[in-house]
């Protein structure tokens, strides 16, 4: 009778241990940031909720498919999320989570086959994507559903980037314009595309044409019919903004000052993949450079991608196993920064939820009461929020929510029967009571 031999560990298909190592990134990455889902939503995201679930189809479509600059601000992949979940969800806040974590984990996934697609060893690539997936930098992104923006258009970028390489560029104009529309980071891509070309590819610039011309188009538009002229949207081309501005998104790298430039010995690496990430990170972060007024860890999100590409082709140089200890330096400092972050994060959501969950039960005891005032609110919330806030339980928008110093406070006050709100900081609790004005 013949023997069969057992089989030994070493007979496994080569792809089990990489993908077994990706589910274990998966689990760790979960693990990590479960908490997520006892946070809260900010200011923008409850002005979203407010008003995106009355958009009509059509709208989306044509913000979709237009080539004309949107004044306000309209970008309707992310949008359509927020009319979704704002549908079907309403307030309630962990059902946002699993979409914002599931375009995350995908962003990961395509970043893995960008990487691969450059030629560059499996496990490098994962090292790359784990440093992505698993990044303090830009925490915020795959923490706040306000940053759905940011992720798709990461996705559509990294996936524009994937078609470039593959020589699918009908595919890649198609991807590079969801991206543009969900997010305008994404108007500088064609130089990225063009580096690629030029150290990577064929050097065939025609395909290209199309790309800059929508580039130009789109940034030329959003310089001449920016509505924001005086304000945190509006561009500073200036020293002075880039002064402010740079060290901010250099910490953003690994938690310290100036960390970016870590970054910048790679260049002296001869491979032209590792100055294809570091040129993609440059172009992608250059135009946050020129906004003082909006500056958030979650904008480093699509910039750090490139960065992982830039650092899992320079892994090239180790072998798989070295690649281990990088990782297990790194990661302590990094799941600190987690934490310290985290617990920042979810302290400012309890005082929102507070906040909100008091005008949610008085609105449903007193709905005839169309005007509120209040007197303080939440740190950093600012005054779309409250007003946001006041307008989801009564299903309607525009009603109104002034601060107590604002002229317009003042006229309520005089004239109409009004919801007056205070919040007490000590007590991180919102109380409220029916002003009727003075006869």
């Amino acid at each position: 009778m013949e023997h069969t031999p057992p089989v030994s560990a070493s007979r496994f298909p080569r792809w089990v241990w990489p993908v077994l190592a990706a589910l274990s990134v998966v689990a760790l990455f979960l693990a990590l940031n479960h908490q997520a889902y006892d946070g809260y939503f900010q200011d923008d995201e409850l002005d979203n909720i407010s008003w995106a679930p009355y958009v009509r189809t059509g709208h989306y479509l044509e913000g979709l498919f237009t080539p004309f600059f949107s004044v306000d601000n309209f970008r309707p992949p992310g949008h359509l999320y927020f009319t979704l979940m704002g549908g079907t969800f309403q307030l309630e806040f962990a059902p946002y989570m699993t979409p914002i974590f599931a375009i995350h984990l995908a962003n990961c996934l395509v970043l893995f086959l960008v990487v691969r697609q450059l030629g560059i060893g499996c496990w490098q690539a994962l090292a790359g994507t784990v440093f992505f997936a698993l990044s303090a930098g830009a925490m915020d992104a795959y923490w706040k559903p306000m940053y759905v923006f940011d992720l798709l258009c990461t996705f559509f970028v990294l996936l524009a980037v994937l078609f470039w390489a593959q020589r699918r560029f009908v595919l890649c104009f198609v991807a590079y314009w969801l991206a543009y529309k969900s997010k305008e980071l994404a108007v500088l891509l064609p130089p990225v595309l063009l580096a690629y070309e030029y150290w990577l590819g064929e050097r065939k610039y025609k395909p290209l044409i199309p790309f800059f011309l929508a580039s130009l188009s789109f940034g030329v538009q959003g310089i001449v019919y920016n509505p924001n002229k005086n304000n945190g949207y509006t561009f500073r081309f200036t020293l002075d903004a880039i002064k402010h501005t740079g060290p901010f998104y250099l910490e953003r790298f690994l938690g310290f000052k100036r960390s970016g430039l870590l970054l910048l010995p790679l260049l002296l690496i001869k491979d032209r993949r590792v100055w294809f990430g570091v040129l993609g990170l440059f172009c992608l972060v250059s135009i946050l450079l020129f906004l003082p007024g909006r500056m958030f860890t979650a904008y480093a999100y699509l910039p750090l991608a490139f960065a992982a590409i830039a650092m899992a082709a320079a892994a090239t140089r180790l072998r798989p196993a070295f690649l281990l200890i990088p990782l297990l330096v790194w990661m302590p400092w990094n799941v600190r920064l987690l934490q310290t972050q985290q617990a920042a994060t979810l302290a400012i959501d309890d005082q929102i939820y507070s906040f909100v969950d008091r005008i949610q039960t008085w609105v449903a005891a007193n709905p005839g009461i169309k005007t509120l005032v209040y007197d303080g609110a939440p740190p950093n919330f600012h005054d779309w929020g409250p007003t946001a806030a006041w307008n989801i339980p009564h299903h309607v928008l525009g009603l109104k929510a002034h601060f107590r110093d604002t002229s317009d406070a003042a006229k309520a006050l005089r004239e109409e029967v009004v919801a007056y709100g205070t919040w007490d900081y000590q007590r991180k609790k919102l109380t409220i009571r029916i002003h009727s004005p003075e006869r």
